[in-house]
């Protein structure tokens, strides 16, 4: 009786540990931590994987295209199942979905973008052309006929989705102003680089104020957090009252700088609505589903001082 009572846990036990080496494994190599956005994707990638019932291993590049590549082979030698990418470097990134795609590891592309010929599910963003095409045009509800003299605060060079950013800004304030006042009044004064955090933002603004001083009515920053870097140069210089400034990521502390009046719109790109999206993707793949489209989106929205209560969650990770 003892020996069937043992045989029969040690059956019990392996076949525990089949269960569990069966669990879905979902590596999430992020580009950085150095930002609120970005340590809320992580964030609240625990907590979606956690709900599926999927084991998750995180990684942070530091901002590092090197480190990334070596985090996505490390990820791949612990065996994972999905690959979720936040690309460092548009074009590096298409060498790691390849390097994914050898392993015969499905690959999701998270918030930064990445070229069409990478072998990826989809790809998981904000909707950047509606967004910004909305802020722009709030833009003109603001300034009217007065020309827009504009500092541009951007991420990093080469990056797609902070280009998709400006430019759909650029396009809603052009398209705005054309077809109100039958003409374009926005000068785009200077672009500066913030490198996607509140100190860089910061630097990038004092730099433009140096170099440019009264000549600038308008900020663009394409992450909440250099807004909010931006606002910071602006009120040291005494410059914030004659200066309206715009942005994109509904993060937080930018939302209650909208409720301010400091900042003066800003879109959605929630981290935790993004997180989700791709761990449901990851089960749809798992259940069989294979006809994604090349982009999936969560849904646009324009966060102002009218409606900017109904989104505020003094809660919210990010």
């Amino acid at each position: 009786m003892k020996k069937l009572i043992t045989a029969l846990a040690l059956s019990l036990s392996v076949a525990a540990t089949a269960v569990a080496d069966d669990k879905i494994k979902v590596g999430f190599a992020n580009r950085t931590l150095n930002g609120a956005f970005f340590n809320g994707l992580t964030e609240y990638m625990k907590i979606h994987a956690k709900d599926a019932g999927y084991e998750l291993i995180t990684t942070d590049a530091r901002g590092d295209l090197n480190k990334q590549i070596a985090d996505v082979e490390d990820m791949l030698s612990q065996g994972i199942d999905y690959l979720v990418l936040n690309p460092q470097d548009p074009v590096a990134g298409i060498k790691i979905t390849e390097m994914a795609k050898r392993a015969k590891v499905p690959t999701i592309a998270l918030d930064s973008d990445i070229a069409l010929s990478a072998p990826v599910i989809t790809r998981i963003q904000a909707n950047n052309a509606a967004n910004n095409k909305m802020i722009g045009e709030f833009a003109v509800s603001q300034f009217g006929k007065e020309p827009i003299n504009l500092v541009l605060i951007s991420g990093n060079q080469g990056n797609l989705v902070g280009e998709a950013r400006r430019n759909n800004f650029l396009i809603g304030v052009m398209d705005a102003q054309i077809r109100q006042y039958n003409q374009s009044k926005v000068n785009v004064i200077s672009q500066v680089w913030g490198n996607w955090d509140q100190q860089g933002g910061l630097k990038a603004m004092e730099d433009a104020l140096v170099a440019h001083g009264d000549k600038i009515n308008a900020v663009y920053a394409e992450m909440d957090d250099m807004a909010l870097g931006g606002i910071r140069a602006l009120k040291a210089a005494g410059k914030l009252k004659n200066v309206k400034v715009y942005a994109h990521d509904g993060y937080k502390f930018g939302l209650e700088a909208i409720k301010k009046g400091t900042l003066q719109a800003t879109a959605s790109n929630n981290p935790d609505a993004l997180t989700k999206l791709t761990i449901d993707t990851i089960k749809a793949y798992q259940a069989g589903k294979r006809d994604f489209p090349d982009y999936l989106y969560i849904k646009p929205l324009l966060i102002t001082k009218e409606n900017v209560d109904e989104v505020y969650n003094p809660d919210s990770l990010y």
